[in-house]
């Protein structure tokens, strides 16, 4: 090659160079991209199969078992007389969602049945009795294994309505006038099926119920599913009481090639199974593939191209470049070189010879402007700084219940921790503290963004999954490539009976103090399984629910806390926190969080702060 030009040099290196990263990371990226989009159709069957089994449980403990409980309880007070609990079954089949009829059987009396007049009448519009429907057999309510509070009973289909009725049995432990006596209630699954038939999945795949005799539910086209494979190994679980979700593929009757996964509900001896063709799962991967082989091909043939360009542009400024740096070594500082107006590297050193002088005045410029810049940069964080103190609460709602306190101490001029207390009702606050990935203007940025998306929805839905799975869902649209998250807890407190409902997506979970086991001092609340929010759409959120009593206290707070690091490379760490929190218990809400904070503050004293520091506490008061 010694006796090519630079031209003839340059261009073969730029495409032997263009060639071999085109190659590599086209292969790189066609497997990577495969794998993953394959796995996320994997698991996206895992997540729909969880999500349905999930439905059912929320809809038996939330919707059914509890209040039918308190209806069990109240049964079981001997003051009662057979007005009250008569008119305790009438109010059940009112006030109780999906309950259409409720049943007390006493041994050797005959059934007393209260049916939903709004039911009734429709199961008459079809020309049946709702009596001989709705009434559950002696002998079936007393023959039934009922194992722990509640017993599920019968699943039974009313063809002509095309009703599902779900029999719940729940024994007394006194019983009525001394005799064996079981309450029984008929729910109505017409919501959960609509639920299940409303869900995204099936546009592209199928979502069965089975029980354990492998015979569908909320579907009457379908006598047996004994032929699948699917069902097979689903059911084989089921008997065997492993209860664990389960991805598989496998072929259906007719040759197609499957992929399926299946979940099961706590309570019952259901599973759920959702399935899809592979054509279906994987027809992303193909077009994909097909698109990155078209693209990688328009690559190449611009990067020849670009290579064949660049080559004669960059060999001719060089000429003149070396002729006038020739001039210039003899000693002419008068001479011009052509090619300034050049908007790239060699332009720029055209411009070194041309303006030598000039660059040194203009280097002053520069710096006193860079100067102001940066004095005008930090005015500006400052106001950042007070605009971001400004979205936290200044001041705390005095209620005679509980009392809650905050603070924020962001490691730089603003930050991305954050905390809110808002009251939901009269009766009801919602409490939320989160922590932004990374420091900075950008998390400050996205904080403020995250927490006017999250008032906006705490405004319209109570629950905290439900208000975490939408505010989750909302930043992932949001987000658009900045590669930001947040870690969130979000708790409900109700002033009237105690009851904090809470959930949390990454973060750190909260210390409880119990005053009733003042022993244990403080204690971290059960982890959850959770993912940050901000990432992907649908993570898993979880629900939890706890009764607080007078001197109780839930302390909240960011990662900056327990990640501190003093000069010996010591993390201050939970069981240092909780240890200083035990001994301040008998302090106020506020006390409690300055002095925790300049404990740790204290403690990396001589260290640089590396994290923002974010604590919100509730105590509840003594009366």
């Amino acid at each position: 090659m010694k006796h090519l030009s630079l031209r003839s040099k340059l261009l073969i290196v730029f495409i032997v160079l263009a060639l071999i990263p085109l190659g590599i990371s086209g292969r790189t990226m066609l497997i990577q991209t495969r794998d993953e989009l394959m796995s996320a159709q994997n698991d996206e069957l895992l997540l729909v199969a969880n999500q349905i089994s999930e439905t059912i449980d929320d809809f038996y403990y939330d919707t059914w078992a509890a209040p039918l409980l308190l209806i069990r309880t109240a049964l079981d007070d001997p003051r009662l007389g057979i007005n009250e609990i008569l008119s305790l079954l009438y109010t059940g089949t009112t006030e109780i969602t999906d309950l259409v009829a409720i049943q007390l059987t006493v041994e050797g009396a005959r059934p007393a049945v209260a049916s939903n007049e709004e039911f009734t009448n429709r199961l008459e519009s079809f020309g049946l009795d709702p009596s001989e429907v709705l009434r559950v057999p002696p002998e079936q309510v007393f023959g039934a294994e009922i194992d722990g509070n509640i017993g599920i009973g019968e699943l039974t289909h009313v063809p002509e309505a095309d009703v599902w009725l779900l029999n719940l049995l729940m024994p007394l432990e006194n019983g009525l006038m001394g005799r064996r006596t079981v309450l029984s209630a008929q729910i109505n699954l017409e919501r959960l099926r609509e639920r299940i038939e409303s869900h995204s999945f099936l546009q592209h795949g199928s979502i069965y119920i089975i029980d354990s005799h492998r015979h569908p539910l909320f579907t009457t086209h379908l006598d047996s599913l004994d032929e699948n494979e699917m069902v097979r190994m689903a059911t084989e679980r089921l008997e065997s009481e492993i209860r664990t979700a389960t991805l598989a593929s496998f072929h259906h009757e007719d040759g197609e090639e499957m992929l399926g996964a299946f979940a099961y509900p706590q309570e019952f001896q259901w599973a759920v199974i959702v399935e899809t063709s592979t054509e279906n799962a994987y027809y992303a991967v193909n077009l994909m593939f097909w698109n990155l082989m078209i693209w990688l091909g328009v690559g190449f043939v611009i990067a020849v191209g670009g290579a064949i360009i660049f080559s004669y542009t960059l060999t001719k400024p060089l000429l003149r470049l070396t002729k006038a740096a020739n001039t210039l070594a003899s000693g002419d500082l008068s001479t011009k070189v052509e090619g300034a107006v050049r908007r790239d590297e060699i332009g720029s050193l055209a411009s070194s010879f041309n303006k030598m002088v000039d660059d040194l005045n203009q280097y002053i410029y520069q710096l006193q402007e860079t100067t102001k810049q940066k004095e005008r940069a930090e005015s500006e964080l400052k106001l950042a700084r007070n605009i971001q103190q400004s979205f936290l609460p200044k001041s705390f709602p005095e209620l005679d219940e509980i009392e809650i306190f905050g603070l924020c101490d962001p490691a730089l001029e603003v930050g991305g921790d954050y905390f809110d207390v808002f009251p939901i009702d009269d009766s009801v606050y919602g409490f939320v503290i989160g922590d932004v990935s990374g420091k900075g203007v950008p998390a400050a940025l996205f904080m403020a963004v995250s927490r006017t998306l999250f008032r906006m929805i705490s405004v319209k839905e109570r629950m905290p999954d439900l208000v975490l799975s939408e505010f989750n869902d909302r930043m992932v649209e949001l987000d658009e490539g900045a590669n930001l998250f947040i870690t969130i807890f979000y708790g409900v407190y109700e002033l009237k009976t105690g009851v904090l409902t809470y959930s949390t997506a990454g973060h750190n979970m909260p210390y409880l103090y119990q005053k009733s086991h003042a022993e244990k001092g403080f204690q971290m609340l059960p982890s959850m399984s959770t993912l940050v929010a901000g990432m992907i759409e649908d993570i898993p959120v979880e629900r939890g629910v706890l009764q607080m009593q007078p001197g109780d206290i839930l302390y909240m707070y960011t990662d900056g806390m327990t990640e501190a690091i003093n000069k010996d490379n010591e993390e201050f760490g939970d069981d240092d926190l909780m240890d200083y929190l035990n001994h301040e218990t008998d302090k106020s809400m506020e006390e409690i969080c300055q002095s925790s904070l300049k404990k740790v503050k204290d403690f990396q004293k001589g260290m640089p702060q590396f994290d923002d520091m974010t604590l919100l506490g509730l105590k509840v008061k003594e009366k």
